[in-house]
């Protein structure tokens, strides 16, 4: 499990960089978003953890994973390039977070994460890389992998930042409540005031969550039906150039996905809890959004749970569709293998 989980968390990491970042500059016009992008920036910092961890003990030997400059030196390699991505990101999202924690100047910290942003979004893009670099894996797509897993990235990013704002906004207004039992009247009053304003805010920045997230599920759905028909039609690989184009076994490795053993996962899992839920769910808060208000919280934090359940069901389904590797072309030449009389 430690490769698609190091996929998962190393996507959902990069995500919740670009979410927070974008949160950042959001508030600079909706104040409602700073506290969100707090959130958001200190939840990077263990997503990245784990992450590392889980690349670092599939390694066999973690300490070279943790010292990999040391060790690797095949920069050709995606896994090296990779290595060197998340090393980087590393400083720049303890920073980011950092500045959020000290309230250090408002503009450093926007440049900062600017800065960061390309790097992190490269961290969710390089996993599709990481695994295509394989060649001879139908599944593994060079061109399609890397934008779906870069999409698949940024939608978990926002429902993870989602679910987390919610979990910390319950916390917070539990103890704002208690707080307004057991003090003065004046006081409570007052208490009472800024938990009813925080609990605007929060809806707000749930509402607009919600149409980012219709928006990115949408693109995901149009790029599993562009990678599934790209599969199905089995594409010519000789261009009569001699140079390698794509791996045969398409054909099969779609029928695998979609017909076969992982079918379930694919169909039920991605499609049907990752991406259809939580889309019939977020027009179900559009449309019946006054009837449902008591609950929005909770109905939301489901919904970016299943989003969470389904990016990690699709790395999963996408590293087990390398079992299928790409068939010869042509059978071997058995008259080359000494046959006795």
């Amino acid at each position: 499990m430690f490769v698609p989980m190091y996929l998962f968390f190393g996507g959902l990491s990069g995500g919740l960089f670009v979410v927070a970042v974008a949160a950042d500059l959001l508030g600079i016009k909706l104040k409602q978003f700073e506290n969100f992008s707090k959130v958001t920036a200190v939840l990077c910092i263990p997503v990245l953890a784990l992450a590392g961890a889980f690349i670092a003990f599939h390694l066999g030997k973690p300490e070279r994973g943790i010292l990999f400059p040391f060790f690797f030196k095949n920069y050709n390699s995606w896994l090296v390039i990779g290595g060197w991505a998340v090393g980087l990101a590393v400083p720049l999202v303890v920073a980011y977070a950092a500045m959020w924690h000290y309230k250090v100047d408002q503009t450093i910290r926007r440049i900062i994460g600017v800065i960061g942003l390309p790097l992190l979004a490269f961290v969710s893009f390089y996993t599709g890389l990481l695994l295509s670099g394989a060649m001879f894996v139908p599944l593994w797509s060079m061109e399609y992998l890397p934008y779906l897993f870069l999409n698949s990235g940024v939608l978990t990013g926002l429902a993870g930042s989602g679910l987390v704002y919610i979990l910390y906004q319950a916390l917070f207004t539990q103890n704002v409540s208690q707080q307004s039992v057991s003090g003065p009247p004046g006081l409570a009053t007052g208490n009472v005031s800024f938990q009813s304003t925080g609990s605007e805010d929060t809806s707000k920045v749930i509402s607009v969550l919600g149409y980012a997230i219709m928006v990115l599920i949408f693109i995901e759905l149009i790029e599993i039906q562009m990678f599934m028909d790209y599969l199905a039609s089995n594409p010519i690989k000789d261009d009569n150039s001699g140079l390698f184009i794509a791996p045969n076994g398409s054909e099969l490795v779609y029928q695998y996905v979609t017909q076969g053993a992982l079918s379930p996962w694919f169909w039920w899992g991605i499609i049907g809890l990752g991406l259809t839920l939580p889309l019939v769910i977020g027009l179900i808060e559009m449309i019946f959004a006054t009837l449902i208000k008591t609950y929005t919280k909770w109905v939301s934090g489901f919904k970016f749970a299943s989003i969470l359940v389904g990016g990690a069901i699709l790395r999963f389904v996408i590293v087990w569709g390398g079992d299928v590797k790409a068939p010869l072309t042509m059978p071997p030449a058995l008259f080359q293998i000494p046959i006795s009389g």
